[in-house]
């Protein structure tokens, strides 16, 4: 093991793997699903990299990071303009384009592809085929390819326009949980936890569907593990220093031969 190396476990080894990390998201990724006549979602990064906005009324658009982890938080926040009431929202454990978790949140209760209710819920897209999806499955959902994990409705429960709103995410954090908090300032709108096993790492993302104007800021997140990264070993990090110690004496006695 070489001096260089026995450097970057010692860093590694001192380094939290706690530490709060803004997200950068000019790598991020935007994909949508024109299924129902409206568009596809046109997302437009700050030139700071730190905020994006999703401009049109568009049918189910994400916007991901492309790395799949877990074991990690999320934090940000989230507002919608006015004139709409439809969906706004995050995606996470996204495995592929048919497969993974939406959290959403709709200002009113409306008719549309089936009935979507005033308020929160956590779906569970899990399709053959992104071809099989249809609007159904995003809208009034609890059909074959898309599943309500959590809901929590009522003529109170909508978002407001033009008011920013906190959203922290728990992925795996603790074994076999997904949480989930909503915050309006101080007051707390949603908090749940979920216990499903069907994804449990993924990509993360923002979502909304039929809204416009919906923007997402100052997102940060805590821990993560990248799923097929090979790790190193925890032996590693107690032996490097050690190593270290080792190679000073080393030097130390060469030098003092010469």
């Amino acid at each position: 093991m070489n001096k260089t190396l026995a450097l970057t476990l010692l860093t590694l080894s001192t380094t939290s793997f706690a530490e709060v990390v803004p997200v950068d998201l000019a790598s991020w990724t935007a994909d949508s699903y024109v299924l129902g006549g409206q568009p596809a979602g046109n997302w437009v990064v700050a030139g700071d990299n730190n905020s994006v906005t999703q401009t049109v009324n568009a049918d189910p658009s994400l916007f991901r990071n492309n790395i799949n982890q877990t074991s990690y938080s999320i934090d940000g926040s989230w507002k919608s303009g006015g004139g709409d009431d439809d969906f706004i929202g995050f995606v996470f454990g996204y495995q592929n384009d048919h497969q993974y978790y939406v959290m959403d949140w709709k200002a009113t209760t409306q008719s549309y592809a089936g009935i979507a209710n005033e308020g929160f819920r956590i779906l569970k897209i899990d399709a053959a085929s992104r071809s099989d999806l249809v609007l159904t499955d995003f809208w009034g959902s609890n059909t074959g390819n898309s599943s309500i994990l959590e809901s929590s409705y009522g003529s109170d429960k909508g978002w407001v326009a033009n008011k920013n709103y906190d959203f922290h995410l728990d992925f795996f954090t603790n074994p076999g949980e997904i949480a989930v908090q909503v915050k309006d300032g101080a007051t707390t709108l949603w908090n749940v936890v979920v216990n499903d096993l069907t994804f449990t790492s993924g990509e993360f993302g923002f979502y909304n569907f039929s809204q416009a104007a919906v923007q997402y800021s100052g997102f940060e997140q805590t821990g993560g593990t990248v799923v097929g990264a090979v790790p190193i070993p925890a032996a590693a990090f107690l032996f490097a220093p050690a190593l270290l110690g080792f190679m000073g004496l080393r030097r130390k006695t060469k030098n003092t031969m010469v």
